[in-house]
């Protein structure tokens, strides 16, 4: 079935009416085979999938035993229904994949996905394997899982992962965003939401190991949404290098309840990646949030620089921007950037030279890390 959005405006989402079951051939990520570090990357061709499906061979050359397999790829729809974006999305496609033996076939439906037409990256993963040889041919059968003629997906820059089973690395990360800069989230990957400027926090970080992570945060209750970014961050432009989203209302396709967001997601090492926790609207209460994460070793945080004010990652003139917002004082500013109803908070973030007020001394300080 399809529902208008009921968080942002102009934009028609297709929602699913029940929690998507695992493939009657294998259950897709999630099952006991422990953590997945990745061991190999096949790159692929571009193709298109229409309704029927597509094979693809992918010749595996590790020695590893395998036990799961990864897909990145970016998503876009080839012939879309533009008027009411229902067909197709990326969330119908779906995979089977068989082994080297031909023995084992895991069924990964869905793949992953929006909820609506727009380009989605695809960074996913799936265990099911009962540790099979990674030297020789696997099948990959491409299905375009319920969408009727003539709409067609498309997949660019394809790579294919095998990945070994690995014992689970778990960290637990308690945090807040009752205080914090200020932004407009997305509310999925090309939709930014009306209910803000609300508070969000973010974990900068790294991978050692490569393989599949889940992020798994929780809030005592009410609404809750998170977001990943590969590369780069900025929460003055929400939607770029956003990479993948949890869906914390209950309308989730993976079926997590309200207040649980759940991302599933392969990530690379040498690799910045940005974790962002959201309040939910401006007129919520900002709640504590604990996130599990959980994969083949524990993320290594990174700093943010000291002048990095909206942590980005980079000191740049947003920060400015940011650090003029406060610096003029609480109600200043008719959207802040940053969450300026408690002075003494200013004075965290921003009095550089400890002096017990925001002034030109400090900002000062601003431009020689600005300018190097």
């Amino acid at each position: 079935m399809r529902r208008d959005s009921i968080d942002g405006p102009g934009k028609c989402v297709r929602f699913a009416s029940a929690p998507i079951a695992c493939s009657a051939i294998l259950c897709a990520a999630g099952s006991a085979f422990g953590a997945q570090q990745l061991v190999e990357t096949i790159p692929g061709a571009d193709f298109d999938i229409a309704q029927t499906p597509v094979v693809q061979t992918v010749t595996g050359t590790t020695s590893e035993l395998i036990s799961g397999v990864g897909f990145t790829a970016q998503w876009t729809a080839v012939v879309a229904d533009t008027g009411d974006g229902v067909f197709p999305w990326s969330l119908d496609l779906g995979v089977n994949v068989t082994d080297p033996g031909g023995g084992t076939t895991v069924g990964w439906d869905p793949l992953g996905g929006d909820v609506t037409i727009a380009d989605y990256p695809l960074q996913d993963f799936t265990d099911g394997f009962p540790s099979v040889s990674g030297i020789g041919n696997f099948s990959w059968e491409f299905t375009n899982d319920g969408v009727p003629a003539p709409f067609i997906s498309g997949l660019r820059n394809v790579s294919y992962h095998l990945l070994t089973a690995v014992p689970d690395v778990v960290e637990v990360i308690n945090g807040t965003v009752a205080t914090g800069p200020n932004w407009d989230r997305p509310f999925f990957i090309d939709g930014i939401s009306g209910l803000g400027p609300v508070i969000y926090d973010v974990l900068r970080f790294e991978v050692p190991e490569g393989g599949g992570y889940t992020l798994h945060s929780v809030v005592p209750s009410g609404n809750n949404f998170t977001f990943i970014y590969q590369g780069t961050f900025d929460p003055a432009l929400p939607l770029d290098n956003l990479l993948d989203y949890g869906l914390g209302n209950g309308n989730a396709p993976n079926g997590t309840p309200a207040g649980t967001s759940l991302i599933e997601v392969l990530l690379r090492e040498n690799t910045t990646y940005y974790f962002v926790t959201s309040q939910w609207a401006s007129f919520n209460t900002g709640q504590p949030f604990t996130t599990t994460i959980t994969g083949p070793a524990l993320i290594t945080k990174l700093p943010f620089d000291d002048q990095d004010f909206d942590q980005d990652g980079d000191v740049d003139t947003a920060d400015y921007a940011v650090f003029a917002d406060c610096m003029a004082g609480p109600g200043s500013a008719p959207t802040p950037t940053i969450d300026d109803v408690d002075a003494a908070e200013c004075l965290d973030h921003f009095d550089a030279n400890a002096d017990n007020d925001i002034d030109l001394a400090d900002f000062n300080e601003f431009q020689m890390a600005f300018t190097g």
